[in-house]
């Protein structure tokens, strides 16, 4: 694409959106600019019908080599067919073997598409097929660093690997993209300033999951029965401004984590095999590992039924949301 050379016929999908509208941006490129209103047609695949499609994909471009056509969302490939009748599908489907050369057709689909569609194959077939899926190991590694280089900011591959993890990107059930993970990564870079070096402490600083990072260690610190350092942990969250049910929500998930760790580990489960199931990273799962061997099954089940009696307490002005943190802290630091 970047060289001007394209296909006739894309399918482009995934769950990391970025990289599907860069995808769109190029295929957008290679066009004359001043001409884009009549060269680069947007259509909405959801309510799009046949006739409506033809004509944008059989219509000349104008002053331009080409035209492209995008069309988001298409039915068809999701499964769904509200617009299109059976021969509707039929004929677009041999149609796309008479794409005109002037012509680039993109279907583009934000999630899922169902592969055993006639289409699909069609597309297979006559054109490209591209699944954007969510970057992982060593290529989200050099995504980040360039991220950082390109803001002149100097960062350790340590510290990157840090950061990556800090993200939650990469978790199962994560609605992050890499737009997200961009974001972040000028925030760092605007508060390092240029030429300075991103710390881990910096990163923890600015973590969209600082509230997750001072519960884990709000935790850490009751299973070691620190409550004087546990209680500080919170007191500092309220200054920033978190709400208390926010915060015993948070706690009550990481003890229901610990708890189930705790659980397939006497199954003799690995912790690759407890991080699948739970949908968590493993870095995660071992922590919790680690976490729980300061807490008996009893123990970790006990302060699940206090925190839930306590939301019930809250809710119904029977006592305080701060008094009630305290507390807990106050009773399993003994």
């Amino acid at each position: 694409m970047k060289e001007n050379n394209f296909e006739r016929v894309y399918l482009l999908y995934g769950k990391e959106y970025y990289l599907l509208e860069n995808l769109i941006s190029t295929l957008k490129s290679g066009l004359n600019e001043s001409m884009l209103d009549f060269n680069f047609d947007i259509i909405d695949g959801k309510e799009v019908q046949l006739d409506q499609l033809l004509s944008s994909i059989e219509t000349f471009p104008f002053m331009d080599d080409r035209k492209v056509v995008i069309v988001k969302d298409f039915e068809i490939l999701t499964g769904n067919k509200k617009n299109f009748s059976d021969t509707d599908e039929k004929y677009l489907i041999e149609k796309l073997d008479n794409i005109p050369e002037s012509t680039v057709l993109a279907f583009v689909v934000y999630g899922d598409v169902d592969k055993r569609k006639s289409i699909y194959k069609k597309i297979n077939k006559v054109g490209k097929v591209c699944e954007c899926k969510k970057l992982e190991g060593m290529d989200l590694f050099s995504w980040v660093k360039r991220g950082f280089l390109k803001l002149n900011v100097e960062i350790e591959n340590a510290t990157i690997a840090y950061f990556i993890e800090q993200l939650g990107y990469k978790e199962k059930n994560s609605e992050m993209t890499l737009s997200d993970v961009k974001n972040e990564i000028f925030k760092i870079a605007s508060y390092t300033g240029e030429n300075n070096l991103v710390t881990n402490d910096i990163i923890e600083r600015l973590s969209p999951r600082k509230i997750e990072n001072n519960v884990f260690k709000m935790v850490d610190n009751i299973g070691m029965k620190r409550a004087d350092i546990a209680l500080k942990i919170f007191k500092d969250m309220i200054l920033d401004g978190e709400s208390p049910l926010k915060i015993m929500a948070l706690i009550a998930r990481q003890f229901r984590i610990i708890l189930k760790v705790k659980d397939m580990q006497n199954e003799n489960m690995k912790f690759k095999e407890i991080a699948s199931s739970l949908g968590l990273q493993e870095f995660v799962v071992k922590n919790a590992s680690r976490q729980g061997a300061n807490f008996s099954e009893d123990i970790l089940t006990e302060i699940i039924n206090y925190i839930l009696e306590s939301e019930f307490k809250i809710k119904n002005g029977l006592i305080g949301d701060e008094i009630a943190i305290e507390v807990l802290i106050s009773k399993y630091c003994k």
